[in-house]
């Protein structure tokens, strides 16, 4: 069975499923006519588009291409919970800029990140990020890192955790 992140997914696609899942099991009943096989039931050919409206938002949203809006600092942007965080690194420099459902910038003071980066070697290292004025949470690398940047980040305010997100950046 697929597993869809409703997260990523718009509102009319969350809404058609839950209506769908409402229903209870699809039971499949398909039937041989000549050498193509047709769907009996509506419901299953309108599961069926459901799920591959979602899983193309899904795909995007995972490459950080699902967004209206470009990346106005040039990095990656990904949904971390109810903010949108676009990662940037320029050298041993790591930034992450925050920005609210309506692309304005969020403050923030109140805010801390963890990431996990993999540096080179294949070696975990546990980056944290600050605040740094205005919409922004900076670090420094020390160690290394071979290709992408690949880091796992947990975004949190205060003690609570917003979400957390994936990204995999060119190093320049």
């Amino acid at each position: 069975m697929t597993i869809i992140r409703l997260a990523a997914i718009s509102y009319s696609t969350k809404k058609a499923l839950a209506s769908l899942a409402a229903r209870g099991p699809i039971r499949s009943r398909m039937t041989r006519k000549s050498s193509s096989i047709e769907p009996r039931s509506g419901s299953l050919l309108a599961f069926s588009a459901a799920v591959l409206l979602s899983t193309s938002g899904v795909a995007m949203a995972q490459g950080g291409h699902g967004h209206a809006h470009a990346a106005p600092n040039g990095g990656q942007i990904q949904q971390i919970g109810s903010i949108e965080g676009e990662l940037v690194v320029k050298g041993s420099d790591v930034t992450l800029f925050l920005v609210d459902d309506q692309e304005k910038k969020v403050d923030a003071a109140s805010y801390a990140a963890t990431a996990s980066v993999l540096a080179k070697g294949n070696q975990q290292k546990t980056v944290e990020l600050k605040p740094a004025g205005d919409n922004k949470l900076a670090a420094r690398i020390d160690f290394p890192v071979e290709g992408k940047f690949r880091a796992s980040l947990s975004l949190k305010k205060g003690t609570a955790e917003v979400g957390k997100a994936r990204y995999t950046l060119d190093t320049k």
